[in-house]
């Protein structure tokens, strides 16, 4: 069974009980894509409507009971979701238009349909006269993606605090800890396990702070700057209003933009999200690549650390651990700097008041936000959770190495240290048993200088 509604462009028929109308329909035609467009963006939009209606019942533009069984109807639609009713593709008519009708038309037709009345009637309520009253898509679909960008960057930002605290535990565990340092990947002066995991979490909590500033900028909505950011259609008394609804409703503090046709034509502030993702995700496959190497071996590797075991290795290798969560966090860190890159290429592309592209450059940030909760999960509860280090083995390799021959700079000078260690890489003997056998040094002059406490200048 169908009914039949009429839109700008005439007649079109919609599945019976479904809540959507004519412009959602050409939309599901048009753009057949293969998947959804995010709900949480169907959500803020809603709440975004909500607030429009509220505003212009209040100043009487709405009659009360209209405005009334409207604001009932987005409620119920943010409590029971309605999933059937929100069907179109994240590739769509560019700026969002499809997305933003298809809101405005299952939010009319819930409240006739509250009222009783046939859908599709729009007399009494028009998805254009009364839900979509003093706005544009391109203005609502550019706040909405930033309230919403605003909330996941917060919840994100959960799971990196938890790295950290992790990262922090590692480094106080192992603050004694001593190995060998790595330079160009070769051999270097003595580290501490305890320092490697506290620059880690050092370099992660700078993400945080970065993060507050750039929640700053997602918070400057441009609502109020309907078609191309004059405002026009909206009084001003309306659009205050609009904004303290909103901020009732979230308990936050949105403002308006300085300049509303500023933040509609320019995504600089998505691409700055996007270049937090790129960063983030960047320190994500550096710290994967460093516990992959000193996990690596047992025999022929760094074995420096064991991963806790997840899954078998291999299909063919009996025994055989991989360090596979570190590899799924460096696909998934690999795959959201693409991502990054999609966002940074769409926000070049807008021309003149708006940039028409703001559909696929939501999609890919939540997917990002998506990924990167896994990825920070993962890598937290299932890798940095259980690493166990191999304290002595690190010891006795670093007093093995020619990298703590820096230590003998000051005593014997640069050029005799060079000599001792090339003769022991050409005679494949530890430098520290050649150095001895040249009674260059006391043993106890050598036992002085490679402690723990001066390789670590203590």
């Amino acid at each position: 069974m169908v009914r039949k509604e009429r839109d700008s462009l005439g007649e079109v028929e919609i599945p019976d009980g479904r809540l959507y109308g004519p412009e959602t329909v050409r939309a599901l035609s048009n753009f057949p894509y293969h998947r959804f467009m995010d709900r949480r963006i169907i959500d803020t939009l809603i709440v975004i409507k909500r607030s429009y209606v509220r505003a212009f019942t209040t100043k009487g533009k709405i009659p009360k009971e209209v405005g009334e069984v409207i604001t009932k109807a987005t409620d119920e639609l943010l409590k029971n979701k309605n999933e059937l009713d929100f069907p179109l593709k994240y590739i769509q008519a560019g700026a969002g238009t499809s997305t933003n009708m298809n809101v405005n038309e299952v939010i009319a037709n819930k409240a006739l349909e509250m009222m009783g009345k046939q859908l599709g009637s729009h007399d009494t309520i028009s998805p254009h006269n009364q839900v979509n009253i003093g706005q544009s898509t391109n203005d609502t679909i550019p706040a909405a993606i930033r309230i919403t960008a605003y909330f996941a960057l917060r919840e994100l930002s959960k799971y990196v605090e938890k790295v950290i605290e992790r990262l922090e535990i590692l480094a106080r565990e192992n603050a004694n800890n001593i190995k060998t340092g790595r330079t160009h990947i070769q051999d270097a002066s003595a580290v501490t396990f305890g320092g490697e995991f506290k620059a880690y979490a050092d370099q992660f909590r700078s993400f945080l702070d970065e993060k507050e500033y750039i929640a700053s900028r997602l918070n400057r909505l441009n609502l109020g700057g309907t078609a191309v950011g004059t405002g026009a259609n909206l009084p001003g008394e309306v659009r205050d209003l609009v904004y303290k609804n909103i901020n009732e409703y979230y308990k936050e503090n949105f403002v308006p933009a300085e300049n509303l046709m500023m933040v509609m034509q320019f995504a600089s502030d998505f691409n700055l999200l996007a270049s937090w993702f790129s960063n983030l995700s960047a320190t994500l496959i550096k710290m994967s690549r460093d516990l992959r190497m000193m996990n690596s071996g047992p025999v022929a590797g760094f074995n420096e650390l064991v991963l806790p075991a997840v899954q078998p290795g291999s299909s063919i290798m009996p025994g055989k651990v991989n360090p596979s969560i570190l590899e799924a966090v460096t696909m998934s860190a690999l795959f959201v700097r693409g991502l990054a890159q999609t966002v940074n290429d769409a926000a070049s592309q807008g021309e003149m008041e708006i940039n028409v592209f703001t559909p696929v450059i939501y999609t890919v940030l939540m997917e990002a936000f998506d990924i990167l909760t896994v990825t920070l999960t993962i890598l937290e509860e299932k890798t940095l959770k259980g690493i166990k280090i191999n304290s002595e083995y690190a010891y006795q390799t670093l007093l093995n190495s020619s990298g703590t021959a820096l230590l003998l700079n000051p005593v014997i000078g640069y050029e005799k240290t060079a000599e001792i260690v090339k003769e022991a890489k050409e005679k494949n003997v530890p430098f520290l048993k050649l150095l001895r056998e040249r009674k260059l040094l006391t043993e106890e002059q050598i036992n002085k200088i490679f402690s723990p406490e001066n390789m670590l200048n203590k």
